[in-house]
């Protein structure tokens, strides 16, 4: 009996996705696909968002955008925050046989940023990309009302979150931090 059936049938769904998640990182991808399905079989938000991830991506499996779009709809149920912006990109841009619906996005990035607000030591930076989303919504008035004040703020907060970790030469930090500072230069014009 290998490790994966028999922590299946043991119903230990986080030791699934621990291991999984070490055989992603070694670049055993198909293989951690597996032990990411089984824990997602077991009911494990975090294996269905991270199967949503390989299904939209295509490691571990074949890329499939509407399966992605699937986990991560089942793990938004579950209020999995990470999940819950993947669904939102998806929703924005019309991907995984879902319809472009703006305001369904930006609905699913402020549940998310609430959920991931309440614990943000271990969601900063999905509290950051969140931010990000929220402040770009609210500047081109996609799914929400304009409000360049409001996009400000978010962007500030990205900003904040960020600073340290593009500091120290975090490259999405620091991706993060630029595009903050530009939204925040193009939102002081409308003042």
């Amino acid at each position: 009996m290998t490790d994966l059936q028999t922590l299946f049938e043991a119903g230990n769904s986080e030791e699934l996705v621990r291991i999984g998640t070490e055989l992603f990182r070694d670049g055993e991808e198909a293989e951690a696909f597996e032990y990411y399905r089984a824990a997602c079989k077991l009911g494990n938000t975090v294996a269905m968002g991270n199967l949503g991830f390989c299904y939209q991506t295509g490691r571990g499996v074949k890329a499939d955008n509407r399966m992605a779009a699937y986990c991560f709809m089942r793990a938004s149920e579950l209020e999995d925050p990470g999940s819950m912006m993947k669904l939102g990109d998806f929703y924005y841009r019309g991907k995984g046989g879902l319809e472009k619906d703006a305001v369904r996005a930006f609905g699913y990035y402020l549940r998310a940023y609430e959920i991931a607000a309440c614990a943000p030591e271990e969601n900063t930076p999905l509290i950051a990309d969140l931010c990000y989303r929220l402040a770009t919504c609210k500047k081109e008035g996609k799914g929400t009302a304009q409000s360049f004040e409001d996009a400000y703020e978010y962007y500030q907060a990205v900003a904040e979150t960020v600073s340290d970790d593009a500091n120290y030469g975090d490259s999405h930090a620091l991706s993060l931090l630029r595009k903050a500072e530009l939204g925040m230069e193009e939102c002081e014009t409308h003042f």
